[in-house]
């Protein structure tokens, strides 16, 4: 597994929706972010990428976002903004 870490803000009207390592599914709070992206171990049907913002939902546990698409992954990482590297 590759992993990029990259450092990103989620503004206040986006709210990025995965889930934690239990399965629970919650949603990224606002503010700023250190997020890794990782290829799959193994490939999952629709998944490019995984994101996981680090320490990222209400109770501080990491969420995991799957991404099915590169334009979904711009989305999510830029908002708007400029792309990071």
């Amino acid at each position: 597994m590759r992993a990029d870490c990259i450092r990103v803000r989620v503004p206040e009207d986006a709210r990025p929706t995965g889930f934690t390592a239990a399965g629970e599914r919650v949603s990224v709070v606002a503010g700023e972010h250190v997020v890794q992206r990782l290829k799959p171990k193994v490939p999952l049907e629709g998944i490019v990428e995984t994101l996981r913002f680090l320490g990222a939902d209400a109770a501080g546990r990491d969420v995991h976002v799957p991404v099915s698409s590169q334009a979904e992954l711009d989305t999510i990482l830029c908002n708007g903004q400029e792309r990071p590297h």
